[in-house]
């Protein structure tokens, strides 16, 4: 995973969790993959929601 990105389009985990951009499904798998202390673009988040909905389960 890269740095978080610090700037005007980044975004706490809690202000992304509040975002209409995601079905409420998507704000729960996000609720697990995001930390409190990080920043994330949307694209970063749409890419972290992407790789744990498509984790294989054992």
């Amino acid at each position: 995973m890269t740095e978080p990105l610090q700037g005007p389009d980044t975004f706490g985990k809690k202000q992304i969790l509040q975002s209409a951009r995601f079905s409420r499904v998507e704000r729960d798998a996000l609720n697990v993959v995001l930390k409190e202390d990080q920043t994330y673009s949307l694209d970063e988040a749409r890419e972290m929601l992407k790789l744990f909905l498509n984790k294989e389960v054992i």
